[in-house]
């Protein structure tokens, strides 16, 4: 009968420490994601898609 008690209270030790761990990592992500950081990775990602539109005719001139 001990053991059944020492493996539920076992239990329920585990998920609290997994729901804090878990409620700890979505408030991290809620800070993370602002409006000023969505639109600097935007930014970022429309600035290598032109450098590599730009990379890829500078590529095709220099062959001709």
């Amino acid at each position: 009968m001990l053991l059944r008690i020492r493996w539920f209270i076992m239990g329920v030790l585990t998920s609290l420490g997994a729901i804090g761990y878990l409620v700890n990592q979505l408030r991290k992500a809620r800070e993370r994601i602002t409006a000023r950081n969505l639109a600097r990775t935007g930014m970022r990602g429309v600035a290598d898609w032109l450098d590599s539109t730009a990379d890829t005719v500078g590529k095709d001139a220099s062959q001709r």
